[in-house]
């Protein structure tokens, strides 16, 4: 049984999204130190430029092995919680 954060999310969860939030932080140049990014906010609501979300999106596919021309989901780059619900839910289906 996984384990459970406070905030009812599973640990696994937490940390692809804290991995996400430090790969966007290496490749946005535009982002203040220590400046608070919001998980569940768009990419574009965020003020992402493409070029910044074509490297992350790089960094990402290389990280946890998505190929993002074949990827099906609608949205599954929107946000850094949809890429990590993304990612969750192939390590789980991997797992099973």
């Amino acid at each position: 049984m996984d384990m459970v954060t406070e905030n009812s999310e599973p640990v696994d969860s937490v940390r692809v999204l804290a991995r996400l939030d430090s790969l966007l932080r290496e490749v946005w140049d535009g982002l203040p130190a220590g400046v608070p990014v919001d998980r569940d906010a768009s990419f574009l609501s965020l003020g992402v430029d493409s070029l910044t979300l074509v490297l992350l999106l790089d960094k990402v596919g290389a990280e946890f092995d998505i190929d993002w021309e074949t990827e099906v989901s609608p949205g599954a780059a929107s946000s850094l919680r949809s890429i990590s619900d993304l990612v969750v839910r192939r390590r789980s289906g991997d797992a099973a």
